[in-house]
């Protein structure tokens, strides 16, 4: 159950940073992986945005395109979790 949770808000994150940054690198760029937001779980659980978090939103944009193709993530990305850590982020939601 921890997994999943952990995977569903990595993908949250990705998700909703691809949809506000608009221009994107392609996907098959190195160092896509999803345990980088391992700082933004607690957020995604509730807790508070950290700059760890943020940081790591930022250093996987190259990865987002691949992670927005994917419809099983369409509801998590207008979640209000996801608009929640956005914008924490400083990053407009759409």
């Amino acid at each position: 159950k921890m997994a999943m949770k952990l995977n569903s808000s990595a993908v949250t994150c990705f998700l909703v940073m691809a949809l506000l940054l608009g221009s994107i690198v392609p996907s098959s760029a190195q160092g896509c992986n999803l345990s980088g937001l391992n700082a933004c779980l607690p957020a995604y659980q509730g807790g508070p945005v950290t700059g760890a978090c943020c940081g790591a939103l930022r250093s996987l944009v190259p990865c987002f395109c691949s992670y927005a193709r994917n419809p099983s993530y369409k509801s998590i990305i207008y979640s209000g979790t996801a608009q929640r850590i956005a914008s924490s982020c400083g990053i407009r939601y759409p």
